[in-house]
């Protein structure tokens, strides 16, 4: 039988924990820049004839966080291999973080977030769509995504996995001063 003083120090554990947990610091999309390299690959196909293109690429992807932990946006640059030919891509995109993912008390281990882009190719295709990513410790991404080929009406289905190239922002923490 539990008493009502060990009922109370229980009760004020359970606060001070939760308390712990609610207050670490959300370590994902924070303030800034930040950029990745992303190797791609995947098919291009048309989901009724022919055989589907095999398409595999790289692409350098900056980006500067709009709202901080959720919203960043930037530019895409790169190349792909597709059909026999490399060609170049340019573009627009835009992440949403949409799920923390976290390490108990040392703040964010991973985030789960949605992109949005659209892409203009030297070969005339214009790519719009988007995927779903996760971003293990602000370092390596995975992710899949689909875009539409709107000028040949194409679909684009890739998987890919980035690596980040931006240094880290030194934080100076005001104790240290």
């Amino acid at each position: 039988m539990i008493c009502k003083g060990s009922r109370f120090i229980i009760l004020f554990a359970f606060i001070l924990f939760k308390q712990i947990c609610i207050a670490q610091n959300d370590t994902e999309f924070p303030e800034g820049f930040i950029m990745h390299a992303k190797l791609h690959n995947g098919m291009v196909t048309n989901f009724k004839t022919g055989a589907d293109l095999y398409i595999g690429g790289i692409q350098i992807i900056p980006q500067f966080t709009l709202v901080n932990h959720k919203l960043r946006a930037g530019i895409i640059m790169g190349a792909f291999y597709t059909g026999k030919v490399i060609e170049g891509q340019f573009g627009l995109n835009t992440s949403v973080k949409i799920k923390t993912i976290n390490a108990f008390v040392f703040g964010g281990a991973a985030n789960i977030n949605l992109s949005a882009e659209h892409l203009w190719c030297t070969g005339k295709q214009k790519l719009i769509g988007g995927g779903i990513n996760a971003d293990l410790l602000n370092k390596l991404v995975f992710g899949f995504s689909a875009h539409r080929d709107y000028e040949f009406k194409t679909w684009w289905l890739q998987m890919s996995i980035g690596i980040r190239i931006s240094k880290k922002k030194k934080v100076i923490e005001k104790f240290n001063e």
